[in-house]
């Protein structure tokens, strides 16, 4: 994988999925991943490309929203961990670097001791994210980096791979403090949409007075990739959820309570 061109194999895979030509492909691409039609908005004839597709919304109703924290998006339970001291993320017994991760170390310092978890996104899954909880976008930056795949297979054979690849961090504010998403980009996953921010002159840029309320829609992959979510020790946090398990966005995967 160091070896293989991944940017160049995402610049055309990109350039395909967003061809009039990609439209044939939708029907394999159901079948192939199993997608369950019943959720997806409209009717797939409406979709005039691949990408299109992938980037699909939701029929109303259906995600109900829950209360707690609630899943960013749909996906695989990877990891859920806590931050030790040493701005370092302990996820199934191995240290992880957090300042390497966000490249912040006043973000990393509010986060130490805190809490992570990590979800995954396979092609199949639904690739709009939304808030976990209340919030407000106060500070956001992209990482530059590498665009390994982040399957289950890659994340285990490459070390530290999720601070090795393209990502863009957001710090937000809660009524309860703050808590930061990384969403992390992959092979075939050059962009990431996001509604509070614009990029200018390669920087990303917030717009004004932008809330959300827990289940909005906050931002999307152009195909699947990873989301973390790190919060800080304030939110003594109960998992109803566990590693392997698949999560729907609006689930509830955590209850919190406060110092």
């Amino acid at each position: 994988m160091y070896a293989f061109p991944k940017r160049a194999y995402t610049m055309c895979l990109r350039r395909f999925v967003g061809s009039a030509l990609s439209r044939r492909a939708i029907p394999w691409f159901i079948r192939h991943y199993n997608i369950e039609l019943r959720d997806v908005a409209g009717d797939v004839s409406d979709y005039r490309t691949l990408g299109e597709f992938f980037a699909r919304q939701l029929r109303q109703g259906a995600r109900p929203i829950e209360d707690g924290i609630t899943s960013p998006t749909d996906g695989l339970v990877r990891e859920i961990g806590r931050l030790d001291g040493h701005h370092r993320l302990l996820v199934k017994g191995a240290l992880f670097d957090l300042t390497q991760l966000v490249q912040d170390p006043h973000l990393a310092e509010e986060l130490s001791g805190g809490h992570v978890v990590t979800v995954y996104l396979s092609p199949r899954d639904y690739h709009r994210i939304h808030a976990p909880v209340d919030c407000r976008p106060e500070r956001v930056w992209r990482i530059p980096g590498k665009l390994f795949p982040v399957n289950p297979a890659s994340t285990k054979a490459i070390p530290g791979l999720l601070a090795q690849n393209e990502r863009v961090v957001t710090r937000f504010s809660t009524p309860m403090g703050p808590f930061a998403m990384v969403m992390v980009g992959a092979c075939g996953v050059g962009t990431i949409h996001l509604r509070y921010a614009v990029s200018r002159g390669g920087r990303l840029e917030l717009m004004p007075d932008r809330a959300y309320r827990r289940g909005e829609e906050i931002g999307h992959f152009a195909l699947g990739s990873t989301v973390v979510v790190l919060f800080p020790p304030s939110w003594e946090l109960k998992w109803t959820v566990q590693p392997g398990e698949g999560v729907r966005m609006g689930q509830k995967i955590a209850v919190v309570s406060m110092d």
